[in-house]
């Protein structure tokens, strides 16, 4: 077989490693994206497409400012990938709603906007609880449920095609030079000492920097590396629409019409395992709930549904973490791939190669879960 040697090996070609790739080949470095491809549990072909602030955070504060800094990159993100690949993604940041149903939802929202922003420090938590109202005139083309009594809105909320963000990211990444090794499943990995030997059936690779953002596979790698990532798998199944005439101007985080005029609903939250297929009692849950939000929405014609897995930690925040046993080797997994990809692209390759750690990552380590009690 084949040794390929590069300065930094990604294990994952979904979202967050593709992103990292990318910013890590233009610092100038070599580099080796190990994809498994489309059979794995990839989460990012089967992504609601939101680039979302709103609701995002709570008990976590830095993470909060993550999704911040990185719902404001996401304009000159998507132009740069335009400008480099010629691929659009879409990418629209109109602001975002959340309509909330009963008064007893109201009182949730409210309770926890204000936790919100009273963790938030430094600057203005951007997200106001508005009226029925007011959430009606925002949407003048859709007749709001009798159910819906008001609603939460972020400027800082966008949206955009998450298949078209893969593929962007890919090919600038390869663009810039980065090689692509799709179809390799990861069965090995060792450190001898100064480099990381990683192996597949196919071939193998060297480097002295190793990058893990496997999804749903991440803790059965990051084990053989000596951490103990506690992610599992977490089902979300999605419905969509035959393509209409927009009249849905705002994303919401069950709801959303794309540049191309279909409506998507979703997205469930369910442990069930490695299983990522449709239950129609879920999906049928998923349009209900649509239809107490707009029931206009009755006549449309649902043409495709799907379930996908997404890695979850216990806290449901991202993990970021350095192997302390194997300096050098890097772990990043959280469901937010697309939100965040902004970031990661920019921070995460800085850290992996200059050891510019982040500014407060350590909330995001693993040491949350261990603190021993008192």
């Amino acid at each position: 077989m084949n040794l390929h040697t590069q300065d930094v090996i990604v294990i994952g070609g979904g979202n967050i490693g593709s992103a990292v790739a990318y910013g890590l080949i233009k610092l100038g470095v070599s580099v080796a994206v190990i994809d498994e491809g489309d059979v794995a549990f990839r989460s990012a072909r089967g992504n609601f497409g939101l680039v979302w602030f709103q609701g995002k955070g709570m008990g976590m504060p830095r993470y909060v400012d993550w999704c911040l800094e990185a719902t404001q990159r996401w304009p000159d993100f998507a132009e740069e990938l335009k400008a480099k690949t010629g691929i659009s993604v879409d990418y629209q940041k109109p602001g975002g709603l959340d309509l909330c149903l009963g008064e007893t939802g109201c009182t949730n929202y409210r309770r926890d906007l204000a936790a919100l922003k009273e963790q938030t420090t430094g600057y203005e938590y951007q997200c106001e609880f508005i009226s029925r109202a007011e959430a009606q005139a925002m949407i003048p083309r859709m007749v709001l449920g009798p159910k819906v009594m008001g609603a939460t809105f972020s400027p800082h909320d966008g949206h955009v095609n998450p298949l078209y963000l893969l593929r962007a990211m890919h090919a600038a990444y390869q663009s810039e030079g980065g090689r692509y090794y799709p179809g390799q499943k990861v069965i090995n990995i060792v450190h001898d000492g100064k480099n990381f030997l990683v192996n597949t059936p196919k071939e193998h690779f060297s480097a002295p920097k190793l990058v893990l953002a496997a999804g749903v596979n991440t803790s059965r790698l990051a084990g053989i590396l000596g951490l103990d990532i506690p992610v599992e798998p977490v089902r979300g199944q999605i419905a969509v629409s035959e393509r209409v005439l927009p009249t849905l101007p705002y994303p919401l985080s069950s709801l959303r019409q794309t540049a191309e005029g279909s409506f998507m609903f979703g997205a469930s939250k369910e442990h069930a395992g490695y299983d990522n297929s449709v239950t129609g009692s879920v999906i049928r849950g998923i349009i209900r709930h649509a239809l107490d939000l707009f029931p206009c929405l009755a006549d449309l014609r649902i043409v495709r549904t799907w379930g996908a897995l997404r890695p979850l930690a216990p806290d449901s925040m991202p993990v970021y973490e350095e192997s302390r046993l194997y300096p050098g080797a890097f772990v990043l997994t959280s469901h937010s791939g697309v939100s965040l990809a902004s970031v990661y692209a920019r921070h995460i390759p800085a850290w992996v190669i200059e050891g510019e750690k982040p500014s407060g990552f350590d909330a995001f380590s693993t040491r949350r879960f261990h603190v021993q009690e008192n």
